[in-house]
C-alpha cells in the first residue's frame, strides 16, 4: 500500500536525513499520483547517494525546471531551502515547489513532492 503525496511530504518534513526507505516511499507516492509516468530509473537509484537520487528525480519529472538552493551547510543540522519553478525568468509561475530541511536532499525532495501535489491537481 502506497502513501499519498501529502503523507510523503509530512514524513520528509519530520526526517533528519534522507534514507533509502523514505526515498522509496516518496517514489511510490509519485508513482501512485502519476501512473502514466515512468519511475523505474528513480526506483533504481534508491540505494544511491541521496542528493544524486533526488536531483535525478527532478531532472526526469520536471525537466528544464530551475532549481534554486540556499542554505548553510552544517553537519546533520543544516538549514537548506529549495525552490523548483518552471522558469527563472519570471516569478509568477502557477506551479512551484518549495522545500526546506536539515539536508540538501530533504529540501529538494520536499520541493518536488509539493510541486507534484499541485501537478496532480491540474
Amino acid at each position: 500500500m502506497s502513501v499519498s503525496l501529502e503523507d510523503a511530504i509530512e514524513m520528509t518534513a519530520k526526517a533528519k536525513k534522507l534514507d533509502h526507505q523514505l526515498f522509496a516511499i516518496a517514489v511510490d507516492a509519485m508513482e501512485a499520483a502519476f501512473p502514466d509516468e515512468d519511475f523505474s530509473t528513480a526506483a533504481s537509484l534508491i540505494g544511491s547517494e541521496p542528493v544524486e537520487a533526488v536531483l535525478h528525480l527532478v531532472d526526469e519529472h520536471l525537466p528544464e525546471w530551475t532549481i534554486s538552493l540556499r542554505g548553510k551547510a552544517r553537519e546533520e543540522d543544516g538549514d537548506w531551502k529549495c525552490i523548483l519553478r518552471k522558469s527563472s525568468a519570471r516569478d509568477n509561475d502557477a506551479l512551484i515547489g518549495s522545500g526546506s530541511g536539515p539536508t540538501l536532499a530533504l529540501a529538494v525532495l520536499e520541493a518536488i513532492l509539493k510541486a507534484s501535489v499541485i501537478r496532480a491537481r491540474m
